[in-house]
């Protein structure tokens, strides 16, 4: 806690320099923080008391947390004006961008294993010629339906014979759940399907621990992965447009420094992702958009 206090005074001292900022900060009064609770133990805001806490020393202003019954609520409060700051899905961040243009991605979280996002995937069983080639000779498993991974990413992305997924003429099987598509293709009732893995950035250890990996790493060269659809990184913190550059700089440096500051903060607002907390850069919700562009075009 002794680092949080430091980086705080040090983030509020320079947010309090500047004119505007005092000025923004006067005209918006509270910061108001937006999130969706699971339901695991954080369906009060309460629960984000020590996270609340960090953004409101970081920034040297009064913070509440207001908890959203669901994403699209989230969205729609944050567009309009209702709520400074969201913890966001990367598709809620993109759903929200094509909305209004008027968020900014400050930071993310990561996987303790150096993941940062994930990508759609497809697992073969190769048989007897190409992997390509085997999809045509037998069900391939997609799903389940809305889910990014297994439907929106190859519905979007994928092609055969340089034809969409599903004018491809591939016999395709829909799967309840990944758990059901992975099952099935082990016992060889279908010849392949579309998993999920973890994306590292450019140039570090793919991480292990996806689905995709998992299977292939069963062994016998009886399964191998033969697309990969661009990246989704893990959802973003992100700010309206109008939040002042100096703060959306402290906030992004309380964020990456959150996880040894302020554990407590850090557990909060990040339950399921151990990993630090990595600035975003530009474009990293690029294909986020992009899916969401195009899904919502096909309807």
């Amino acid at each position: 806690m002794k680092h949080l206090s430091r980086l705080a005074v040090t983030l509020a001292l320079l947010v309090s320099a500047s004119p505007a900022v005092a000025d923004w900060r006067t005209e918006t009064g509270v910061f108001r923080v937006g999130v969706v609770g699971s339901g695991a133990g954080d369906g009060s805001p309460e629960h984000y008391a020590p996270f609340r806490d960090a953004v409101s020393a970081a920034i040297g202003m009064p913070v509440e947390v207001l908890l959203l019954r669901d994403a699209p609520s989230l969205i729609d409060a944050q567009t309009a004006g209702r709520i400074e700051y969201a913890v966001l899905s990367a598709l809620g961040f993109a759903t929200a961008h094509e909305t209004c243009a008027c968020l900014v991605p400050l930071a993310a979280p990561t996987a303790a294993s150096g993941a940062f996002g994930v990508q759609s995937t497809l697992v073969v069983r190769p048989g007897e010629g190409d992997g390509r080639t085997a999809l045509a000779g037998g069900p391939v498993g997609h799903g389940p339906t809305g889910s990014l991974t297994g439907d929106l990413a190859p519905m979007v992305s994928f092609r055969f014979g340089g034809k969409p997924l599903r004018e491809a003429g591939l016999d395709l099987s829909v799967q309840p759940s990944f758990e059901t598509a992975r099952d099935a293709f082990v016992a060889g009732d279908l010849v392949a399907f579309f998993a999920w893995d973890y994306a590292a950035p450019d140039g570090a250890p793919r991480p292990g621990g996806g689905l995709a990996a998992t299977v292939v790493a069963l062994g016998d060269g009886a399964a191998e992965i033969t697309w990969r659809s661009g990246v989704v990184p893990f959802g973003p913190h992100a700010v309206r447009d109008d939040v002042p550059e100096e703060v959306r700089q402290a906030l992004t440096s309380m964020l990456v420094a959150l996880d040894e500051a302020s554990p407590a903060a850090f557990d909060a607002i990040s339950p399921s992702l151990a990993g630090a907390f990595r600035p975003t850069a530009p474009g990293d919700y690029d294909y986020a958009i992009e899916l969401v562009r195009s899904v919502s075009a096909l309807r």
